[in-house]
């Protein structure tokens, strides 16, 4: 969320917010934006009945204070003429800024890059991923999960990182099933993927844990009606490539303003893309391949294949 208010306010924060300080801090910046560009002065707006002093103006401006009064905030948008969406951003915003989040309880293992993914899928009425690296996070089971961390801290060349990420393992499998929470919500958003056939041939932790993988994820083709998933045929990717390999687009509004992308990079983190000119880019890339992946009933089929072909190796 916040793209269209980051944009305006001249990128702030490096991404979206992901902590209540960080949606105070966005909601003081854009109102003093909305402020310079009326070319107003502090003074100038405290003259006006209920919405306070000069110093009070300030510190909402510098999100001072323990908590924003948000009939000070929206009295202000609304004296500023704000347009529609950047009011539903701002309340979106307030809320955030409002309490503290789940994720909150793991900042061992939760940095902020993640904490502004969580924060993302948070708020998101729609998620379109696109994926040839990985099973998405928010569909992964615990086996699977657990084998991904071990691949990646198994990897590290520094032998003291090496045993921190495995003693953290357990640490992060916990919220990365709390996360999966998402799915269960009674506003739960609404998730389209696009996942490479190549991710269902890596039998990562094994055909045991790869073959409870897939049926996972056929059963929540079948039995989610917010989740959609399409695989995307070896011979697909013949005819050209992505514009990258793991894509994700969150959109938390009907409208669509506020739309962001983040770009995921093996075991280095990733970046947030919030300019509409780049979201649009990537979106345009991901509608692409949306169009040529298999649709429910073949992918369907595909998935049972693999599970099948699983089911029939050696359990290790």
């Amino acid at each position: 969320m916040s793209a269209r208010i980051l944009a305006l306010v001249g990128q702030q924060e490096q991404g979206p917010p992901s902590t209540p300080q960080a949606a105070a801090r966005l909601v003081g910046a854009l109102l003093r934006h909305l402020r310079v560009q009326r070319r107003l002065n502090l003074s100038d707006v405290a003259d006006v009945p209920g919405l306070g002093s000069a110093p009070t103006l300030s510190r909402i401006e510098r999100a001072l204070g323990e908590q924003l009064n948000e009939d000070r905030v929206f009295a202000l948008l609304t004296f500023y003429n704000a347009p529609q969406d950047v009011v539903d951003e701002a309340t979106t915003l307030m809320r955030q800024s409002q309490g503290q989040q789940w994720w909150s309880n793991y900042s061992d293992v939760v940095g902020e890059l993640l904490a502004t993914v969580l924060a993302m899928e948070a708020t998101s009425k729609v998620i379109r991923i696109f994926q040839e690296i990985n099973i998405p996070g928010v569909l992964q089971t615990a086996g699977y999960a657990r084998a991904l961390m071990v691949d990646y801290s198994r990897a590290q060349h520094d032998p003291e990182v090496r045993q921190r990420n495995l003693d953290l393992i357990d640490r992060r499998l916990e919220m990365r099933l709390m996360r999966q929470r998402l799915l269960d919500q009674e506003d739960a958003p609404i998730i389209h993927v696009v996942l490479a056939e190549s991710v269902l041939d890596k039998e990562l932790g094994g055909a045991k844990v790869m073959r409870e993988q897939l049926r996972h994820l056929f059963n929540l083709m079948e039995n989610r009606p917010n989740v959609h998933i399409h695989i995307l045929p070896g011979s697909a990717m013949r005819q050209g490539s992505p514009l990258h390999p793991a894509m994700t687009l969150f959109k938390p509004h009907e409208s669509e303003t506020g739309k962001a992308v983040y770009l995921e990079n093996k075991n280095r983190g990733g970046e947030f893309l919030v300019d509409p000119a780049e979201v649009e880019t990537y979106q345009a890339s991901m509608d692409d391949w949306w169009e040529r992946a298999l649709p429910k009933e073949e992918t369907l089929e595909l998935l049972q294949k693999y599970i099948d072909r699983l089911a029939a190796e050696p359990e290790a």
